[in-house]
């Protein structure tokens, strides 16, 4: 399935619908090259769920964990492995306590990176520029219980 986005009003959308199809323990990777949309993404998943705090994205601290108001995803999990040298990085970090919770939801960017210890089922978007200024292209796979 691809998704055509012109703008940031759409990626809001988009994040919305996804965010209340998903029902906990789902995983997202995010693909795609740098200004891509996907922290952007991620930030309009993140008030979809209700999380309060300001999003920002974790390269420095690689994983950061936002509560949510959401009545079945209590906890978001936002990860970015874009300086990681291997995926060891992120067993380290705890990463893998969060895997799998059904009342969470992980996001990793730069997923690529670390596809060895994604588990199965994860749902990839991968981010593409447009042939415009402001256009994204998101792919990802149909999945059955996601209504978009």
């Amino acid at each position: 399935m691809k998704q055509v986005i012109n703008n940031l009003e759409e990626l809001n959308k988009l994040a919305q619908k996804l965010a209340h199809s998903f029902k906990g323990g789902e995983v997202i990777g995010l693909v795609g090259e740098l200004g891509a949309g996907k922290t952007t993404f991620v930030q309009f998943l993140a008030s979809a769920l209700g999380v309060k705090e300001k999003v920002l994205s974790p390269t420095f601290v690689l994983m950061k964990v936002y509560a949510t108001t959401n009545i079945r995803i209590k906890t978001l999990v936002h990860v970015d492995a874009y300086r990681l040298n291997n995926s060891e990085e992120l067993k380290n970090i705890g990463l893998a306590e969060y895997l799998g919770r059904p009342d969470t939801l992980v996001a990793i960017e730069w997923a690529d990176k670390v596809k060895d210890i994604l588990p199965a089922g994860v749902l990839v978007l991968n981010f593409k520029e447009g042939s415009e200024e402001n256009e994204r292209i998101i792919e990802m796979p149909a999945f059955s219980h996601l209504k978009i």
